[in-house]
């Protein structure tokens, strides 16, 4: 366990706002550079402290391929482990002569246009020498920005509920082992559909923290989930079984060291650092009126799994009725409505009782695919036809990227082999299409385009094919 509360020292602050002649990223470098010399048994080494997030190598070491995803314990572990890492990055400073309050920074690519660009620091390779350079796709390493679509967090920060697959932090798991199925509105955007568009190292578990930019990334996410909590009616889990699990990682001594999701949640006083005063987050994407409703625990698989589910729980409300392959180009799929539910679509949106507690739910599930073609898709409700990308961006609901296809298939001990599985609540877009007589009771279309250069590839017809990804199924649920 950590030892005493710590006073704040280390400000991890915006790597495109650092003023003039500032050395962070200097220093980041040359610690990069100090610890990729280091034995791969050392675990304060560049490639032993990636392996503890994810590694194809064999046989593994003490706390590889630990990282949790897929899982409300996804934030936690993440803070953890970009802390110890920062440790060790400062104590490499400070022993190559760099300051002892350095921090790592973090990228905020939703801040403007010029900021969703990779900064320049690790784009340029300089003959192999640069140690923040690394291989990526999608143009990012030419300056590329990232799509606007992928980068806001607008929609996970509007949940106000912490647990749930559709909410902030992510569905209820067991402890087990690293890639469960439940991930929150923060893991699925920005965080994964940013891993797989950076994508080559950055899309894949096994690779990504190898990326120096990752590391910019996960402060980020650790910042927003900061941003999350510090608002009214947002509440971390107190669930005995989240806010005592413990993780263990490496100290900058080489120490193995524990903490409990209890010992982060204050940064500030706990873990020494803080964030710059952030720059103001796109407004949240409105929800209906009853966004105050209790938490219901959901049932999953494994040991640890809480009992059945209470009423109240999803309905189905219908389907589509074929698989959907996606190789890299728009595709729709028509997903029929079934009016002999238990409860009509139409009651379920409460038309007529606009206070009432119901909530309408899009999934895109058992998706399975060999690996991350590095393709991000925008998920889009009966888009009109030629919509611009303004219209168009009215009928996004969600992502879908496929960042850790690879070990759902292959979990190592987590729970049986798995298709990837998105869910996204749609209720404002439904009642919107209603009030505007826009909404077929009979079904609904949903549409999956490429964001960023593959989008214009898309429309132009010249687009090589992805590596194939398989949809099972898109359904539409109520509760």
């Amino acid at each position: 366990m950590m030892g005493s509360p710590q006073q704040v020292a280390h400000v991890r602050r915006n790597v495109w706002t650092l003023p003039p002649g500032d050395l962070t990223l200097a220093h980041y470098a040359a610690a990069v550079a100090e610890m990729k010399k280091r034995e791969p048994d050392d675990p304060t080494g560049w490639t032993y402290q990636a392996a503890l997030h994810g590694t194809s190598t064999t046989p593994a070491m003490p706390l590889w391929n630990g990282c949790k995803h897929g899982s409300w314990y996804f934030l936690a572990w993440h803070r953890m482990y970009l802390w110890y890492f920062e440790r060790i990055v400062r104590a490499t400073v400070v022993q190559l002569g760099g300051p002892a309050d350095w921090a790592l920074p973090f990228w905020d690519y939703d801040a403007d246009r010029e900021q969703a660009r990779i900064p320049p620091a690790f784009r340029d390779e300089e003959g192999g020498s640069n140690p923040l350079f690394a291989d990526r796709a999608n143009l990012v390493n030419e300056g590329e920005p990232l799509p606007v679509e992928i980068t806001s967090p607008a929609y996970a920060m509007g949940r106000t509920l912490f647990v749930g697959e559709t909410e902030f932090g992510g569905g209820i798991t067991p402890n087990g082992s690293t890639f469960w199925n439940r991930k929150g509105a923060l893991e699925d955007t920005p965080h994964n559909v940013v891993h797989s568009y950076i994508g080559r190292w950055m899309g894949r578990t096994t690779t990504a923290a190898l990326d120096p930019v990752f590391w910019l990334h996960h402060a980020n996410i650790d910042r927003l989930w900061s941003v999350w909590a510090s608002r009214a009616g947002h509440d971390n889990p107190d669930d005995p079984r989240w806010i005592s699990q413990e993780y263990s990682f490496f100290d900058a001594d080489g120490r193995r060291q524990s903490l409990a999701a209890s010992d982060i949640l204050d940064t500030s006083d706990r873990l020494g650092y803080t964030y710059e005063e952030p720059v103001p987050i796109s407004p949240p994407v409105p929800l209906p009126p009853s966004v105050r409703r209790p938490p219901v625990p959901e049932s999953t698989s494994g040991p640890s799994a809480p009992g059945p589910t209470p009423p109240g729980r999803r309905e189905m409300a219908g389907s589509s009725e074929e698989p959907l392959r996606l190789v890299g180009r728009a595709a729709s799929v028509a997903v029929p409505i079934d009016r002999r539910t238990t409860l009509p679509l139409g009651e379920a949106l409460g038309v007529d009782e606009p206070e009432t507690d119901r909530h309408v739910f899009l999934s895109v599930e058992d998706i399975e695919g060999e690996t991350n073609p590095d393709t991000v898709y925008g998920i889009y409700v009966n888009l009109p036809e030629g919509a611009s990308r303004e219209r168009a961006e009215g009928h996004r609901v969600g992502n879908l990227s496929f960042f850790g296809i690879e070990r759902a298939q292959d979990p190592r001990g987590d729970e049986h082999p798995h298709g990837l599985r998105v869910s996204v609540e749609i209720t404002p877009l439904v009642r919107r299409l209603q009030a505007e007589n826009a909404w077929d009771e009979a079904r609904l279309r949903v549409t999956f385009l490429p964001l960023g250069p593959a989008a214009a590839e898309s429309r132009e017809g010249v687009a090589d094919e992805d590596p194939p990804v398989e949809i099972g199924r898109v359904s539409l649920s109520y509760s």
